[in-house]
């Protein structure tokens, strides 16, 4: 059962709902100071709900917090234009992943975030110190150049790891899988093998916006896949009860097997390091790839993403081609199914 509970984003519009209502009533020194709280709300649970409403209320409330702030002060909409800047460099690789992936134009978001501290710098150095006008931007600004820090330099060490691309190629014979799906059941490639291709997709797990977008990018073709015979399996390191929470908080539909021990990640050769990232996580061997492999039904990869735009494949369409050019694809095997 798909989860739409997302209390963070609720509490976010009840403040936000309550700013207004407090503008009105004329108590203008309390408006930036919830919408704040607002923005922070949208911010923890920009990672486990990432999706386009996240992105943009976190716009919007951005937009809210620093024309509640210019008007009062009179400081000619550099504080708006500083946070909707962060705004922008927090959201918009993770809501335009298939043209940015992880690591094309890298220097967008820093450009954007030098333009927002600017902004904020000419406003304090122009006016005295006003604890709201000077502290309150603070928090979206400092909170995009943290993940903006970390966009960067993961891009970097993705393009400098998938440089000779993935251990297993085109044409290779997929290596065995067998790994528990969200139920706890075990599930094995070889179980599909002659009766329909498995288009296998790693994430890096619950902590990675991209990788929400990717899933529910997925789940949205996953009929098509379907159609054409193709069965999509999810392959992430974090563990069983996690991914079972992830796959009904994102109303996914297909199977999120856990491969904790990264043992299958290894074979294809699609986990790296990143001790940035890694802090704080419980994955021994690294973090996942982002990539997808495509295996027909006699087990040979018959299509691998492009690892020098990791995250492309975000756009399903990239794989239909190849799949017209494989034999039939079990179409009545599905049709029955679905009688």
């Amino acid at each position: 059962m798909r989860s739409f509970s997302q209390p963070f984003t609720k509490l976010a519009c009840l403040l936000v709902v309550s700013a207004a209502a407090l503008g009105v009533a004329g108590q203008v020194v309390v408006v930036p100071v919830l919408l704040c709280l607002a923005y922070g709300a949208l911010c923890v649970e920009f990672r486990t709900h990432t999706g386009y409403i996240q992105f943009i209320l976190m716009v919007l409330v951005g937009a809210a917090i620093g024309v509640s702030l210019d008007v009062r002060y009179g400081s000619a909409a550099l504080v708006t234009t500083a946070i909707v800047l962060s705004a922008l460099a927090t959201v918009v690789r993770q809501a335009f992943m298939q043209r940015f992936t992880y690591v094309r134009y890298l220097l967008f978001e820093p450009v954007l975030m030098i333009l927002a501290i600017a902004c904020q710098v000419a406003v304090m150095i122009s006016t005295a110190f006003i604890w709201d006008l000077w502290l309150l931007p603070l928090l979206p600004i400092v909170s995009a150049s943290v993940l903006v820090t970390n966009y960067a330099y993961d891009g970097m060490v993705l393009k400098r790891r998938t440089r000779f691309g993935y251990r297993i190629q085109v044409g290779q014979p997929a290596p065995a899988i067998e790994l528990p799906d969200q139920d706890g059941t075990l599930v094995q490639l070889e179980a599909y093998r002659g009766l329909h291709p498995v288009l296998l997709i790693f994430v890096r797990g619950d902590w990675c916006p991209g990788c929400h977008m990717m899933l529910r990018t997925y789940e949205r073709n996953r009929e098509v896949f379907l159609r054409k015979g193709v069965h999509v399996l999810a392959i992430g390191p974090d563990s069983i009860d996690v991914n079972k929470d992830m796959v009904e908080r994102l109303g996914v539909g297909y199977k999120l097997l856990s491969d904790h021990e990264q043992r299958v990640s290894r074979q294809f050769g699609v986990v790296y390091s990143n001790p940035l990232l890694e802090h704080g996580l419980d994955y021994a061997q690294g973090i996942p790839l982002p990539a997808s492999f495509l295996v027909d039904k006699n087990g040979t990869i018959r299509y691998v993403s492009r690892p020098d735009r990791v995250g492309e494949f975000l756009n399903p369409e990239l794989i239909f081609g190849v799949l017209e050019s494989m034999p039939d694809t079990a179409t009545e095997a599905w049709a029955q199914k679905r009688a």
